[in-house]
């Protein structure tokens, strides 16, 4: 049992192609930093009112939080990185049952909409059950998710209710 533990482990340490999350927040932080060290600095030599010194520290933490949060992944596109990457991962079909549209995300060169879908997912012995999943699709792509469409999926045979598109079979953005 327990080789079979460190054999999977093993076939999971391939690279992976999603940012280290560290390395954003670590990256986030110095370009917070800098803007306040800047800013305070201006302010000593300027001999604003003491007051200044309180916003400015206010805002850079600010914005620590909103860029962070921004560039970090949502945990449906690091869950599809990881099983994408998995050998053992399950690589099956689902057909959209039902749609439901959270939102949407606009950036300077694609707008997201993010859907809560239901599906019937096929499993390998030919039986079908109901899964629920959140994931954000570029507008371009979104009529490959209506209801009705089949989309490819993986999921964990350890953890079959985590689930997550096949974004090699089933693209969630136009590349």
């Amino acid at each position: 049992m327990k080789s079979q533990i460190q054999e999977r482990t093993a076939m999971r340490k391939n690279e992976t192609t999603m940012p280290n999350s560290l390395m954003i927040v670590l990256g986030v932080a110095a370009c917070s930093v800098v803007f306040c060290v800047v800013m305070m600095r201006v302010l000593i030599t300027e001999q604003t009112h003491p007051a200044w010194f309180w916003v400015i520290l206010a805002f850079s933490v600010l914005m620590f939080v909103v860029l962070t949060l921004g560039f970090l992944p949502r945990q449906e596109e690091r869950l599809a990185d990881r099983l994408s990457r998995d050998s053992l991962a399950v690589r099956t079909t689902a057909k959209v049952v039902a749609l439901d549209r959270r939102g949407t995300e606009e950036g300077q060169t694609m707008h997201r909409t993010g859907l809560n879908l239901t599906l019937a997912v096929s499993e390998p012995d030919g039986s079908e059950r109901i899964a629920r999943l959140v994931v954000w699709v570029e507008d371009a792509v979104l009529p490959n998710f209506a209801t009705g469409r089949t989309v490819h999926v993986l999921y964990d045979p350890d953890d079959p209710a985590t689930l997550a598109i096949d974004r090699s079979r089933s693209p969630v953005q136009v590349n």
